[in-house]
């Protein structure tokens, strides 16, 4: 088995193969003055297994494209079989068509994966199992989807909030707040959101929780501009919370997130390494090795 770290992901995949007890092989790289990547394998793969580590965020097209390049190199190069560990995979919110001549991003991300050779693909806490799992049912490729949100809540169990109340900002991501509740041994809920299929904007609808005096946690797979968060924030604070958590399995944080949860009251932030922050505490490493060890 080797592994080889993308551009995006070198200390991750560093960490990975350290967990696997093999030896990394980082991707060489650098990029031409026009914006090309050049991309070049650094040991021969050959007859062997490939486990390619490359999250797609931030510059989601760049990332991507280097994922598949990389993939469809190693199968140029006699690669037995190539296993794409990406912990953050790029368009997975574009897996439903509501306005009429909508792309199906994730069918056509999923597509790119087979024509470039991969076999198996891990992601970790994909927007829509369901969606995901329907479109891998027109292509070759394995999709391995996995979670990280119990390790989130070990993480802030451990910094004051067992027995938490967990909440998702959406009855989409309850499931996240079921995971996360079992761990903090607490009650759990969600809020409701709408959002606009045209503007994009967001209205949320705060639901009366019994949470006055008690600590929570927001839990959500992805956190981009931040506003759904600190509305959420604000209504558990309205409501009585003690302090108040954010968790996110992806830190996309666009510029002013950070700002904006932390100007609704939240008294920590955390989320894991699938993209690169400085409020990646939680690593996802071991989850990814364990689960390349079964394949």
């Amino acid at each position: 088995m080797i592994v080889i770290p993308g551009p995006a992901s070198k200390k991750l995949g560093e960490a990975i193969a350290v967990k696997l007890g093999v030896r990394a092989n980082p991707v060489e790289h650098r990029l031409f003055p026009d914006g090309e990547s050049y991309l070049r394998l650094p040991t021969g793969v050959d007859g062997e297994t490939v486990v390619l580590v490359q999250t797609t965020a931030p510059d989601p097209d760049r990332k991507t494209l280097q994922l598949l390049i990389m993939a469809r190199t190693a199968k140029d190069l006699g690669a037995a079989r190539i296993i794409a560990c990406v912990p953050y995979l790029a368009y997975m919110r574009q897996d439903k068509r509501f306005l009429e001549g909508e792309a199906l991003s994730l069918g056509v991300i999923l597509g790119l994966m087979e024509a470039a050779g991969v076999d198996d693909l891990i992601v970790v806490d994909a927007h829509s199992a369901s969606s995901l799992r329907e479109m891998e049912a027109g292509h070759r490729v394995k999709v391995h989807n996995l979670s990280a949100v119990p390790l989130l809540a070990e993480y802030v169990k451990k910094h004051g909030y067992d027995g938490a109340y967990s909440l998702s900002p959406d009855v989409g991501a309850i499931h996240l707040a079921e995971a996360a509740g079992k761990v903090l041994r607490g009650r759990h809920g969600y809020f409701e959101k709408s959002r606009d299929r045209r503007t994009g904007e967001i209205e949320m609808k705060v639901k009366d929780l019994d949470v006055d005096g008690v600590n929570a946690v927001v839990f959500d797979d992805i956190i981009s501009s931040g506003g759904t968060t600190a509305r959420a924030i604000e209504g558990l604070k309205r409501q009585g919370a003690a302090k108040v958590a954010t968790a996110c399995v992806h830190a996309l944080f666009m510029p002013g997130a950070e700002e904006r949860i932390e100007a609704a009251g939240s008294d920590l932030i955390v989320s894991t390494d699938t993209v690169q922050s400085k409020h990646g505490k939680v690593t996802v490493a071991g989850l990814i090795a364990d689960y390349v060890k079964t394949l």
